[in-house]
């Protein structure tokens, strides 16, 4: 049997790989062959290959397709070389239901990567080819499987059965520090959503009950609006980071940064590119499940303006009517593409969102909650007898401004108290209350009350640990 290996297809299949990057998610029908010059001799039969779509060029240019591993496959045959050329021909074809990027293997679990596959064939470090066969170690054949199967979860019981030991390889936790003296927390093991959770149901409601044209997250900083949003993106699409897209208004952004623009290009001068909000359609279309796209800071710029035409067809009952671009390009907004914005209601670049464009979105008010500033401190460690102070604080802030929660997150001891105050909270009341100098200093008492009962509060030093802060 032969050696597992990558196929990568270069210039020479172009046509073969602009068709491959369209084909629907599954078994592929027909056999895939090809002509490569560069062929390993423990290539051959049964060999499982994973095949990747590379560059239509030999510059670096961008392709009209994505690169990356787009199918799962077994060599049928190879013959060859004649001319310098091997025929191979590839069979039992399991199209992915879109092609895996070298960057998402990368940080899907960079510990892994770095321990198994930063050194394997087309997607290890500085590892460029053009069309090729390279062979892969059974492990780091394996190991794609199930960084893959990770990334797509709904064809993860497939590729276990096609691949393996997929299944059996364990990715490592990225793990992110905690606080000093307390270890780190593996990302991966950050809890999701549960399906009870209150505004994830709103969301569901609004978008698929009431047809909303997208849900608008609205609240004051620190409430967890874009936490929200991201968690919600991953509940709704499984995890699958390439059915998200992250996207952040400011005040120079327009329509031809969201939806259609000019780019330079090498060849032609200029070019007509889809931006962010084209590419995410051609994803929905591609699948039927949820699509998401966020729009933190929603309104740091003027919505109406960056949306253009597709705020009409945007609206729950207008998907997948048709309609014309300015470049004269006709576009459908498909149902599964669901719009996530983030808006604080105080940050405005412009005075006011149109009644057109407000009346197309959903609304949840994302409150600040004292429960969340409890738990926090208490994950964090903070001395139980320290906690009743920073509650009451944080209680009588809310009643002069409000203040979200997640001001409080790292919070674990004095010294950290002391910073959130001395770093953010006393800059933001400053600027807030800059026309309101008697609030301002009512405020500040209001920190100097909550450091007094602190100290107060503080576990006394015992008679040993008296005796060293003497000495």
């Amino acid at each position: 049997m032969g050696k597992p290996a990558f196929v990568r297809l270069g210039p020479s299949s172009a046509k073969l790989s602009k068709l491959l990057s369209k084909a629907p998610a599954g078994d592929y029908p027909y056999p895939i062959t090809l002509e490569c010059a560069q062929v390993p001799q423990d290539f051959g039969p049964d060999s499982l290959v994973w095949l990747w779509l590379g560059s239509d060029n030999n510059k670096g240019q961008a392709t009209s397709w994505t690169q990356g591993i787009r199918a799962l496959a077994v060599c049928k045959k190879k013959s060859g070389p004649v001319s310098g050329q091997y025929e191979i021909t590839l069979n039992d074809v399991f199209m992915l239901p879109r092609s895996v990027e070298k960057l998402e293997l990368l940080q899907a679990s960079p510990e892994t990567y770095a321990r198994s596959l930063s050194g394997a064939a087309i997607i290890g470090l500085n590892n460029y080819s053009s069309q090729v066969v390279q062979i892969l170690s059974s492990d780091e054949f394996a190991t794609i499987g199930a960084v893959i199967a990770r990334l797509l979860p709904d064809v993860r019981d497939s590729l276990f059965d096609k691949v393996s030991g997929a299944a059996d390889v364990e990715l490592i936790a990225r793990v992110k520090p905690g606080p000093e003296g307390k270890g780190g927390s593996p990302v991966v093991n950050e809890p999701e959503l549960p399906d009870d959770d209150e505004i994830y149901q709103d969301v569901l409601k609004l978008t698929s009950d009431d047809m909303a044209g997208g849900v608008l997250l609205v609240g004051v900083p620190g409430t967890g609006k874009s936490w929200y949003a991201r968690k919600i993106a991953r509940k709704l699409t499984g995890g699958d980071a390439h059915r998200i897209r992250e996207v952040q208004f400011h005040p120079s952004y327009q329509y031809e940064d969201f939806v259609e623009g000019y780019v330079p290009d090498q060849a032609m001068g200029f070019r007509l590119a889809d931006k962010h909000l084209l590419q995410m359609i051609e994803i929905a279309q591609q699948t039927e499940a949820p699509v998401v796209i966020i729009m933190d800071e929603f309104s740091r710029t003027d919505p109406s303006r960056v949306l253009g035409e597709t705020m009409t067809y945007m609206e729950g009952t207008m998907r997948g009517v048709q309609f014309y671009l300015p470049s004269g390009r006709k576009v459908t907004i498909p149902k599964n593409l669901i719009f996530l914005a983030t808006m604080n209601p105080d940050d405005r670049s412009v005075d006011e969102i149109d009644d057109a464009m407000d009346r197309r979105w959903g609304k949840i008010t994302l409150e600040p909650k004292v429960n969340k500033v409890r738990d926090f401190l208490t994950e964090n460690g903070m001395e139980p007898a320290l906690i009743g102070p920073i509650i009451e604080f944080f209680i009588e802030l809310q009643r002069r401004v409000p203040l979200g929660h997640a001001f409080f997150r790292a919070v674990r001891d004095r010294d950290s108290l002391n910073r959130l105050w001395d770093m953010q909270l006393r800059h933001f009341l400053r600027k807030r209350f800059r026309f309101d100098p008697a609030t301002l200093t009512e405020v500040e008492g209001l920190w100097t009350e909550c450091s007094t009962a602190l100290d107060g509060a503080a576990t006394p030093l015992t008679g040993e640990e008296a005796g060293l802060a003497a000495a």
